[in-house]
């Protein structure tokens, strides 16, 4: 891939669009009706968001892992709110409540990215919390590696408002070659860092 076709994509992702993975490179075809049909105000919700970092504050949720039937790794809510804390990016909270994730698993990524997406949003919902956001990663897991990395940004009304996805096709990905949860936890880490900070350091 390069490097213009991957800063595109980048870009895509950044802005939270919705898509399905192209096999070619990893890029971004668009699917604006999906995105309409599953959120609103996304792009809005997006700058408010990003507007707040190192302001703001964040309840990280521990991870859903997905294989056959879905497990939770609690390491992972204290490790990134850890990050977060640490970081200046938002006073965070880890809890340890698990977010039921139902969503069937699927060969379509991007459409399990946008179920558990609209799935947490309604649990937060449903589930008031005492931060202004709350965070909830998502990882799939293989037989003998990761296949994906989720992370899930709502605000307090349950409302998408940033969104990771990783898989083979992304360098951050492919180049760590994640493992386990705590392997895909650190490469989240990463990403968080390289997505947000740059928005923090804008502050005056």
């Amino acid at each position: 891939m390069t490097r213009q076709i991957r800063n595109r994509c980048l870009a895509v992702l950044g802005v939270a669009v919705f898509a399905a993975v192209a096999a070619l490179g990893g890029c971004i075809a668009l699917d604006m009706a999906a995105e309409k049909t599953y959120f609103s105000n996304l792009q809005q919700s997006r700058e408010a968001f990003l507007a707040s970092i190192g302001k703001t504050s964040i309840t990280v949720f521990p991870a859903a892992v997905r294989r056959s039937t879905i497990t939770y790794d609690d390491r992972a809510s204290a490790k990134l709110a850890e990050f977060l804390n640490t970081s200046g990016l938002a006073d965070a909270t880890a809890s340890d409540r698990h977010v039921p994730i139902t969503g069937p698993w699927r060969m379509n990524q991007a459409r399990m990215w946008r179920e558990s997406a609209k799935e947490f949003g309604e649990f937060v919902r449903a589930n008031p919390i005492g931060t202004r956001y709350a965070l909830l990663p998502e990882y799939l897991g293989g037989k003998t590696e990761a296949g994906g990395i989720h992370a899930y940004i709502v605000d307090a009304e349950g409302t998408v408002a940033f969104q990771v996805l990783l898989n083979s096709h992304w360098e951050e990905f492919s180049r760590a070659k994640p493992k386990s949860a705590d392997d895909c936890s650190t490469v989240l880490i990463d990403v968080l860092r390289d997505r947000l900070k740059p928005h923090a350091s804008q502050k005056p």
